[in-house]
């Protein structure tokens, strides 16, 4: 790997690097990685819909594929790509004659963030050509919700109400539909609206494909347990991936595996989404046991139910 000193010659300076990868749908993933190594890191993210057993569910998926924003030094940047679990790579700079390394003014990728975290809901995004946006169009916006940030109010085409739009330049256009309440000023800027404590009732019917829905619950509940920072618990991501564990351990709970190895895969899979989901294990780590007794110490499933065991 090319040395990013090469390029960015103060080590001790952090800067916003731009992370490619090339695991497909992983940017959630080497976020959380890059946040447990005390790093700090953000993705863009729209909500998709999905029909599953006739009830619309939905999740918040990455809006660009094979991007990934890590706030780091020159080092920290070298130490996570090296130790990744993922192929990632700093992106280089298309906008200079130099192959430079691509990173973000602080002043522009902390605007952006901190206007894209306040409404996960209504947002557009828009590859930078597409909303001609002129240098001195930005202006800061005081009161509200959206108070001492940057961008710029417009009405965009096709749309009703008008945009908070913000930018990371050259790379990624964000508009925000701002309700006609929230163009004013605001006395205490608060959102009122925040229903992400709340939980719907799970009902869902054995699941049609039993490996597929298993293996979705073995890897959000471990994912929780595990790759989840406890600081971001509280934004709207961790509870989507409650709600679609639940309903996934919903599935999945009422069956057995009649071959060791599958009621190995099964039981570890139930007993990882209860654990995630704060639920009691005591029938379930009885059942886990049992299975994984019944296993070869050569086993690789063994090993690894053992060592996760071990972790929690």
């Amino acid at each position: 790997m090319e040395t990013l000193t090469n390029n960015l010659r103060d080590k001790n300076k952090q800067y916003w690097f731009v992370i490619g990868s090339r695991n497909h749908m992983k940017e959630l993933q080497i976020r959380d990685e890059a946040r447990n190594k005390g790093l700090e890191a953000f993705v863009p993210v729209i909500y998709a819909y999905k029909v599953i057993r006739g009830q619309k569910q939905r999740k918040l998926i990455p809006a660009i594929n094979g991007f990934v924003f890590v706030k780091a030094t020159t080092t920290e940047m070298e130490e996570l790509i090296l130790k990744s679990k993922f192929t990632i790579y700093p992106k280089k700079s298309s906008f200079s004659g130099r192959e430079e390394f691509l990173t973000i003014a602080n002043r522009d990728m902390e605007n952006f963030i901190a206007v894209i975290e306040k409404s996960q809901e209504n947002i557009t995004y828009f590859k930078p050509d597409e909303i001609p946006l002129n240098p001195g169009d930005r202006i800061r916006i005081q009161g509200g919700l959206y108070d001492g940030r940057e961008g710029i109010i417009m009405r965009i085409k096709s749309k009703r109400n008008k945009h908070l739009v913000v930018q990371i330049p050259g790379l990624l256009v964000a508009a925000v539909e701002l309700k006609p309440e929230l163009v004013t000023i605001n006395d205490n800027g608060k959102m009122t609206n925040d229903k992400r404590g709340k939980r719907e009732d799970i009902r869902e019917r054995p699941s049609k494909d039993l490996d597929k829905d298993r293996k979705m619950v073995f890897d959000i509940a471990h994912r929780l347990l595990f790759e989840f920072p406890d600081k971001y618990k509280n934004e709207e991501e961790y509870y989507l991936l409650i709600n679609q564990l639940q309903r996934g351990l919903a599935r999945i709970q009422t069956f057995k595996g009649y071959v060791p190895s599958t009621e190995a895969e099964l039981a570890l899979a139930i007993f990882l989404a209860q654990k995630a989901l704060g639920e009691d294990t005591t029938l379930t780590q009885k059942r886990l046991d049992k299975a994984i007794s019944r296993l070869k110490n050569t086993s690789k499933l063994k090993s690894q139910a053992l060592e996760i065991m071990i972790k929690i």
